[in-house]
C-alpha cells in the first residue's frame, strides 16, 4: 500500500468502512449502479461527503489513492473480494 493510501485510512475512516461493510454485504445485485447507489445513500446517512467514503474505500480496495472509478473497481473485484479487502482494514467488517 502506498503511503498516500495509508494516510487515507485513518482510524475514523476505518470505522466508517466497518459501518459500510454490512450495507455492502446486503447488496444482491453487485453491479456498478447498485453499488454506487448504496454507497451514496450510506454517505448521506453518515452526513458526510462521498469523497470521505470513496477515498478510504479506494485505498482499502486497491492499496492506492488513485484508481479507475471506485464503483467500477468494486464491480470488477466482486462482492466477496471487495468485502474481504474492507475487512483487512477493519477486522470484523
Amino acid at each position: 500500500m502506498s503511503n498516500k493510501a495509508a494516510k487515507l485510512l485513518s482510524p475514523e475512516a476505518r470505522e466508517r468502512l466497518g459501518r459500510l461493510a454490512p450495507e455492502l454485504r446486503a447488496v444482491d445485485d453487485w453491479s456498478e449502479p447498485v453499488i454506487e447507489a448504496r454507497v451514496r445513500a450510506f454517505a448521506e446517512a453518515e452526513d458526510c461527503k462521498l469523497g470521505q467514503i470513496a477515498q478510504p474505500l479506494r485505498a482499502a480496495l486497491t492499496g492506492s489513492n488513485a484508481s479507475p472509478g471506485i464503483f467500477e473497481v468494486m464491480a470488477i473485484l466482486g462482492h466477496a473480494e471487495s468485502l474481504a479487502r474492507i475487512a483487512d482494514q477493519y477486522p470484523g467488517a
